[in-house]
């Protein structure tokens, strides 16, 4: 942070505040995160010093991509009711003013590890509700328990690097082990096929010897699970649907193929997209008989959902800022080995959502706020490393 700014102690202690609570609570996330950007914005008003603001494709596809919410809103189908909600979405943009913050990589790491910290302690205290209050499927202090899940899917990468550059901290154990542990009892299998997809191209990276242990890992802790942890892990691969011309949703093993196909016939009536908010409310138009819920508050997968709501050129500004994130971050070039480890852990994390975002809409208000304040503290990364492919 930079020292000759005014209000930068506190603009550190917000931001390690948000990062060690972003897991607990969203009323947390939004009582954090915004003052931070206010404050931010009047101490460099107040000294006049110059924003430095992220610059490079990625910047300017976020931009593109948040617009994409707000046009679809415009010309959805009530865009009444779309303008309620779409202005959570400009928590899109915090990659912006937090990308422009003057912040090193061991200020990034040190955000990361209150991160992960926080998501250990919700993580013990979820496996204490499952043992003492019986929850099944366990959840944090606020929020779904499938975001909790993805919140830990991060944290746990993330909790992979810090292993590695400092195996000997005990307590680097200790939040693996309950983070990893509480991950199984989320029942969140998006997430869990997220994490393996993200710690695979991790440990390529960082340890290729430690893809074997882990695989093994995998193997036998599957044998000592649960029988109803056996049952969700064997549901991932039970895919089948049946349909006729008389009834086009037919059944299905699993009701997200129905919602899924319910979207489709969606997007081919509006194709210009409904707006933010509308999914849900058409949604019992196109609700297959065999689904016992009257609606869905969202598609369960990000490319129908935006497909759904911001159209087909939403679909395609979501899909050229992905390219472009992938893009900017193969291109970064570390000047140390632990900014380089720093930035392929945020990129496998970002590979991670990618997947739970097949089966799940992660845009959701909690993980959205989380996903793009560690993309902001990847574009503080690379605009910080002089030596980097490209100025963000």
């Amino acid at each position: 942070m930079e020292k000759n700014l005014p209000y930068s102690r506190a603009l550190w202690g917000l931001l390690l505040a948000f990062a060690a609570t972003a897991v607990a609570s969203i009323s947390l996330q939004n009582i954090l995160i915004w003052p931070t950007v206010i404050l931010f914005f009047f101490a460099h008003w107040k000294s006049k010093q110059k924003i430095t603001w992220p610059r490079g494709l990625f910047a300017w596809a976020t931009l593109a991509f948040t617009a994409s919410f707000f046009l679809g809103a415009l010309w959805g189908v009530d865009p009444a009711n779309s303008f309620r909600t779409v202005f959570k979405y400009l928590t899109i943009l915090l990659p912006l003013p937090i990308g422009a913050m003057a912040l090193g990589w061991k200020e990034i790491r040190k955000l990361l590890l209150f991160f992960t910290y926080g998501a250990a302690f919700c993580a013990l205290v979820g496996i204490g509700k499952h043992f003492f209050l019986h929850e099944d499927r366990i959840s944090s202090f606020s929020g779904d328990k499938m975001v909790f899940g993805g919140m830990l899917m991060a944290a746990l990468l993330f909790q992979i690097l810090f292993l590695k550059d400092e195996p000997w901290m005990p307590w680097h154990w200790v939040s693996l082990a309950s983070l990893g542990w509480a991950l199984l009892l989320t029942q969140t299998r998006g997430a869990w096929v997220g994490f393996v997809a993200g710690a695979a191209q991790l440990l390529w990276k960082l340890q290729r010897k430690w893809l074997l242990a882990g695989a093994g890992l995998l193997v036998l802790c599957y044998f000592l699970l649960p029988p109803a942890l056996h049952e969700r892990i064997r549901s991932i691969f039970d895919v089948s649907m049946t349909y006729s011309r008389s009834n086009p949703y037919g059944n299905a093993s699993q009701s997200r193929l129905l919602i899924w196909a319910a979207g489709w016939y969606m997007i081919e009536d509006h194709p210009w997209g409904v707006g933010q908010g509308n999914v849900e409310k058409l949604f019992p138009q196109y609700r297959p008989p065999v689904l016992p819920e009257p609606t869905e508050p969202h598609l369960h997968d990000n490319f129908l959902q935006i497909c759904a709501q911001n159209g087909w050129i939403g679909l395609g500004v979501y899909l050229f800022w992905i390219a472009c994130y992938y893009w900017t971050a193969w291109r970064f070039k570390p000047r140390d080995i632990f900014s380089g480890n720093l930035n392929r852990a945020l990129l496998c994390v970002f590979s991670g959502v990618l997947v739970w975002g097949l089966t799940e809409y992660t845009f959701s208000h909690q993980f959205m706020n989380v996903q793009f304040f560690l993309l902001g503290l990847q574009a503080c990364l690379w605009k910080n490393q002089p030596d980097s492919a490209e100025t963000v």
